[in-house]
């Protein structure tokens, strides 16, 4: 018995010196993370790159977990689901990215890649995409006129109006007036519907030079004013 007794105290303390390391060595771990890990493979729905002050750089998720529109690092409006990857500038504000998605149900596609560049504090300036949808098809590059005033504060604004504001209804007013609120066209290049074409517009959106080669393979300049009348065509044989 007393032999037995010995034996079980023996492990009993053997147990315990196991314990304590390994307690100590998890600890160690966790105190002492690698800088570095490298990995043949990774499978993750979301993953993001973060800067030492906890600003995201890059997100990268899927559908369920694409991120909420972020301004200078905290979320201030939920833009839907975008699958794809999202990039912020040195202040953790979104300044772009690429997101992608595509489906056909009940014999209809629906199908788009978008990759955009954003203006500071603001809204996509310029995007590279290519969009099918029912019998519409669009893929080029397009520019977009965009205000000074940050996006979070406009949103903020048409919120509260939402809300009966009556303040923010008045500021939103001045605004517009004043031009801030406006996201304008201002060139195309790509194809449409099977025509290839340039588009430039005057500051206001306005459609004022179409170079277009259409489906048919037919040839046109067009110049039109600022209230969108044609006042030019080449060739100049067509009426008018």
């Amino acid at each position: 018995m007393n032999t037995l007794n010995k034996t079980t105290s023996s492990q009993k303390a053997i147990n315990i010196l196991f314990a304590l390391g390994l307690t100590a060595i998890t600890a160690n771990t966790f105190i002492n993370k690698p800088s570095t890990a490298d990995f043949e493979h990774i499978t993750v729905k979301s993953l993001k790159v973060l800067e030492s002050s906890g600003h995201p750089r890059i997100v990268i998720a899927n559908s369920e977990f694409s991120p909420k529109g972020i301004y200078k690092g905290k979320e201030f409006v939920d833009v839907g689901s975008r699958p794809g990857m999202i990039f912020y500038n040195d202040e953790g504000t979104e300044n772009g990215g690429l997101i992608f998605m595509g489906k056909e149900k009940d014999g209809k596609v629906s199908h788009g890649l978008h990759m955009s560049f954003d203006r500071y504090n603001q809204d996509q300036t310029m995007t590279l995409q290519h969009i099918e949808e029912d019998d519409y098809m669009v893929t080029g590059m397009r520019i977009i006129d965009r205000s000074t005033l940050p996006i979070a504060e406009q949103i903020a604004l048409e919120k509260a109006n939402e809300n009966g504001d009556l303040n923010a209804k008045k500021k939103l007013e001045e605004l517009e007036k004043q031009g801030m609120l406006s996201a304008n066209n201002r060139a195309f290049y790509g194809t449409l519907n099977g025509d290839a074409m340039l588009k430039l517009h005057d500051k206001q959106g306005q459609t004022r030079i179409r170079m277009i080669v259409d489906k048919e393979g037919i040839a046109k300049l067009e110049f039109l004013d600022a209230q969108g009348n044609m006042v030019l065509r080449l060739p100049d044989d067509q009426k008018l």
